[in-house]
C-alpha cells in the first residue's frame, strides 16, 4: 500500500511527533501472525483445516511477515494443518512451534515448513513446578536443540523464554545469548501471563536488545490478563524491537493476545512505522475470523467494531456530518470498513432474494458482503434460502448474513460425526413437552441410527434434552448447555431466529456454536449439533 496516500485519512494528536523523534524506534516492523496457533487456543475455538487454510490465505493477502501455523505434535489434525498450509505456496514465511524438545522439532521438520520457533520457560516457577529442570539443564537443552534444528532451519530459527517477564532478567538474559550462539536469529519475549506494565516491559527489552548483535530481531509477545497486551507491545517497539506477534481480533489463551489491528495501525498512524500490512484488508480479515471462531465481534472493539465510526450524540453526529475528522481518529476506509453503514443497519431492506433466485446473483450478493464461501457451502445457503422463499417469506440482507455466517460456522459434512435426521415435537396445553430426535451417527466409518425422546419445560428444553440423551449413549461425559441466546434477526412474526449456544464438558472445555432458522426449536437443534460436532472435533479427535 502507497502510505503517501493515507496522510490525509489520519488525524491523531500532533503532539505525538515531539515526543517519538527521540525514541528509538525502528523503520520497520515485522509482523507475525499466531491466529492459528495462540489464537485457536481460546476455549471454544475450532477451526477446521479448510478454515485454517483460508485464514493463512487471507493473512498472506494482508501482508503478514510470519504465519504461525501451529504446533505439529499438539495433534493430527495440528500437524496436517501445518503441512497443508505448508504447500500453499504463500508469500508469508510459514513458522512451527516446538518445545525445546527433539520428537517437537522432527515433527516441525516432518511438515517441511519454512522455518521454527522453539520456546522454554526460565522463570524460577515454571523451572521448578512444570519442567523440574535447574537452570544449567535449561541452558543446555536450549544449546542441543537449537543446534539440531540449525542442521535442518538454517538461521530461521526464533527462540521464545516462555514467561519471560517473570523471570530473573540475568538469567533470561543468560538463556537468550545461549539462544543465539546456538544458532537462533529471532529472540521472542513473551510476556506470557500478562502480568507487567509497559515501562517494565520496555526495560527488559532493552535490556536484551543491548546484548545481541544488529542481525538478531527481537520479538514481542504480549498477553491480555491486565488489558495492556497492546501497550506493553508499543512499549517494546519504542525501544528498538523490530518484530510484534499478534491474533486476529486479539483471540488467545485466556484473555487473549494484543490484537492485529489495535498494534498495527497503532504502529502506523501513531508511530509512523512501516510494516508491510495492506491496511484496507484488516476489517476483511477480522469478519473471516469471526466467521470461523463462532464469537462476535464486541460493538466497541477499536476501529473494527459495530460502533467504532457511528456517533449517538446529536452534536457529534452533526459535526461528523460537517467534517468526519472532528470525531475520527483515522477514516473507516482505510482499514477496509465501508462509510456506509454495514449490513446490520440495512435490516429493513427487502432484496431479491427468495426461491427463484438465481446462483449468479445470490453469489453476488453473498461476495457483496465479503464472506469467503466454498461451493459446498453456497449450495447449502441456497438451499436453504430457497426453503425459507417456499414459506413466502422474503429474505433481507442481514437474513442471507446471518444464514450465510451459519453455515460457513458449521463442521464439512464430511467430518461431521452427527446429523438430524428427523425431529418432532409435541405440546400444549394441560401437555407435558415432548421431543423426539432421530440422528445418525457415525462410529468408526459406519452410519448408526439413533432414536431418543425427552421432556423439558418447553419445547426448546425438550429438544435439547431428547439430544443430550443419545449424546450420552456414546460414553463422550456429559455436555451441558450453558448459553442460550435466541436473537430475532428481523423484525416480524416470520423472522428468522439466531441462536448462539455454548456447551460445557466436566473437564473445563466449551465450545461456542450458532444456527439461524425461521423455527426456533429447529435452530437450537441445530445449534447443538454444529457445537457437539465442533467439539467432537477439536476434543476427541486428539
Amino acid at each position: 500500500m502507497n502510505e503517501s496516500n493515507n496522510i490525509d485519512k489520519i488525524h491523531v494528536s500532533p503532539h505525538i511527533r515531539e515526543i517519538t523523534k527521540n525514541m528509538n524506534l525502528p523503520e520497520k516492523v515485522y509482523v507475525f501472525d499466531t491466529t492459528l496457533r495462540d489464537g485457536e487456543q481460546t476455549p471454544g475455538i475450532s477451526f477446521t483445516l479448510e478454515e485454517k487454510i483460508k485464514i493463512a490465505q487471507q493473512l498472506d493477502k494482508l501482508g503478514i511477515d510470519i504465519i504461525e501455523a501451529g504446533m505439529p505434535v499438539v495433534s493430527e489434525g495440528d500437524y496436517k494443518a501445518c503441512k497443508e498450509i505448508s504447500k500453499l505456496g504463500l508469500n508469508a514465511e510459514i513458522i512451527g512451534l516446538a518445545r525445546i524438545n527433539r520428537e517437537d522439532i522432527e515433527k516441525v521438520i516432518e511438515c517441511d515448513m519454512n522455518s521454527i520457533h522453539v520456546f522454554i520457560a526460565t522463570s524460577d516457577l515454571h523451572m521448578k513446578n512444570k519442567l523440574q529442570m535447574t537452570p544449567d539443564e535449561v541452558l543446555s537443552a536450549i544449546t542441543t536443540e537449537i543446534e539440531f534444528a540449525k542442521d535442518h532451519f538454517g538461521n530461521k530459527i526464533e527462540f521464545s523464554a516462555e514467561d519471560a517477564t517473570r523471570s530473573d532478567l540475568d538469567f533470561l538474559i543468560k538463556a537468550n545469548k545461549t539462544a543465539v550462539e546456538a544458532g537462533a536469529t529471532r529472540i521472542n519475549i513473551p510476556d506470557t501471563v500478562g502480568t507487567v506494565i509497559p515501562r517494565v516491559y520496555a526495560h527488559i527489552i532493552e535490556k536484551n536488545i543491548e546484548q545481541f548483535p544488529s542481525n538478531v530481531r527481537v520479538s514481542l509477545h504480549c498477553h491480555n490478563d491486565f488489558g495492556l497486551a497492546t501497550a506493553n507491545t508499543l512499549a517494546g517497539v519504542e525501544v528498538g524491537a523490530e518484530q510484534v506477534q499478534t491474533t486476529v481480533l486479539g483471540i488467545g489463551e485466556r484473555t487473549g493476545n494484543a490484537a492485529m489491528v489495535e498494534v498495527v495501525m497503532s504502529l502506523y498512524a501513531l508511530y509512523g512505522i512501516k510494516t508491510n500490512i495492506k491496511y484496507n484488508y484488516l476489517f476483511e480479515t477480522a469478519k473471516l475470523v469471526e466467521q470461523f471462531s463462532g464469537l462476535e465481534v464486541p460493538v466497541n472493539f477499536p476501529m473494527i467494531g459495530a460502533n467504532a465510526f457511528k456517533h449517538e450524540s446529536g452534536i457529534h453526529a452533526h459535526a461528523v456530518i460537517a467534517n468526519p475528522r472532528t470525531y475520527e481518529p483515522l477514516t473507516p476506509e482505510l482499514i477496509g470498513v465501508p462509510r456506509t453503514d454495514k449490513i446490520s443497519d440495512i435490516v429493513e431492506q427487502s432484496i431479491e432474494v427468495g426461491k427463484h433466485t438465481g446462483g449468479h446473483s445470490l453469489g453476488a450478493k453473498l461476495e457483496s458482503f465479503g464472506l469467503i464461501i466454498n461451493d459446498e457451502q453456497f449450495k447449502e445457503i441456497r438451499k436453504r434460502v430457497k426453503n425459507i422463499g417456499d414459506k413466502g417469506k422474503k429474505v433481507t440482507d442481514m437474513d442471507l448474513y446471518e444464514i450465510a455466517i451459519s453455515v460457513i460456522g458449521e463442521v464439512p459434512n464430511e467430518e461431521q460425526t452427527i446429523k438430524l435426521e428427523e425431529l418432532a415435537v409435541t405440546c400444549g396445553k394441560n401437555l407435558t413437552p415432548t421431543a423426539t430426535v432421530r440422528l445418525k451417527v457415525k462410529i468408526n466409518s459406519d452410519w448408526v441410527e439413533k432414536v431418543a425422546a425427552n421432556i423439558g419445560v418447553g419445547p426448546v428444553d425438550a429438544s435439547c434434552n431428547a439430544l443430550s440423551s443419545v449424546w450420552e449413549q456414546f460414553g463422550y461425559g456429559k455436555l451441558k448447555l450453558t448459553e442460550y441466546h435466541l436473537d430475532a434477526i428481523t423484525g416480524g412474526t416470520d423472522a428468522l431466529g439466531r441462536v448462539r449456544v455454548r456447551l460445557d464438558d466436566m473437564f473445563g472445555n466449551y465450545i461456542h456454536s450458532r444456527a439461524v432458522n425461521p423455527d426456533i426449536v429447529l435452530s437450537s437443534i441445530q445449534a447443538m449439533i454444529s457445537g457437539m460436532n465442533r467439539y467432537l472435533m477439536k476434543y476427541k479427535s486428539k
